[in-house]
């Protein structure tokens, strides 16, 4: 009896010594599934396919749809209309009508006005050195030439600038200074010349935009023989409204 039982003493005790023995096979084939398996899904992440390679390319054409109708387009356009109305130092009363238009590629524009009183057509070349584009906070220098004919027809080269102050998203501040130079073409060699400036508020709904500006308009005009200089100025109120493309 005391021999059976140390018998099954010893086999137990042998048994527990060799379990890890047994175990051992069984941990190394999960190291070796798990490393196999790792492997083959790394390898499935860099796998280039055909069909991966169409998905992306449509994703891309979506995406660049999506930035071509979001991002703003370089060219610009507007016109405008506007109504003065004021007096001169002579006493007389001043009312004019002026229409204009002007186009935009990037930071350089064109634009060309026509008034009423004076007779007056001005076509400007703008470059724009502040700003994205003329509904934004810009600053915008002009040069270019006018042509006014009173009793006689007569040029004057013109230079400026103008800046729009946007105070909320729809309200703003908005004015330029331009600046007459001597005329040429007045029979006699009489010179015309002055500046204009103009200063005011402005709404825009959307593609519209309503102003109201304050304008005054100093000039002098000189006799070559006696050099003798006659004064005159023009100031008053305008209001209109711009339409943009």
């Amino acid at each position: 009896m005391r021999l059976k039982l140390l018998l099954t003493i010893l086999v137990g005790l042998i048994a527990i010594h060799s379990l890890p023995a047994l175990t051992l096979p069984f941990a190394l084939a999960d190291e070796v599934y798990t490393f196999v398996v790792k492997k083959q899904e790394e390898k499935q992440k860099s796998r280039w396919s055909l069909s991966e390679w169409l998905d992306t390319r449509d994703r891309m054409r979506m995406m660049d749809l999506w930035l071509a109708l979001h991002t703003p387009t370089p060219y610009e356009f507007y016109v405008f209309g506007d109504y003065a109305f004021g007096n001169s130092n002579l006493g007389t009363t001043y009312k004019s009508l002026r229409l204009g238009g002007a186009a935009y590629a990037t930071i350089f524009g064109l634009e060309f006005q026509k008034e009423a009183t004076p007779n007056r057509m001005s076509g400007m070349l703008h470059f724009r050195i502040f700003g994205y584009n003329s509904q934004n906070t810009n600053i915008t220098l002009q040069a270019g030439i006018t042509s006014r004919t009173e009793d006689v027809s007569f040029r004057n080269a013109l230079a400026g600038g103008s800046m729009t102050i946007y105070i909320t998203k729809v309200f703003g501040l908005d004015g330029f200074i331009r600046h007459y130079f001597p005329s040429i073409g007045f029979p006699g060699g009489k010179q015309v010349s002055g500046t204009r400036y103009e200063g005011g508020a402005f709404i825009d709904f959307r593609f519209l935009r309503l102003f109201g500006t304050y304008f005054s308009e100093p000039e002098i005009r000189t006799d070559p023989l006696s050099m003798a200089e006659t004064p005159s100025s023009t100031s008053g109120w305008l209001f209109g409204t711009k339409f943009y493309f």
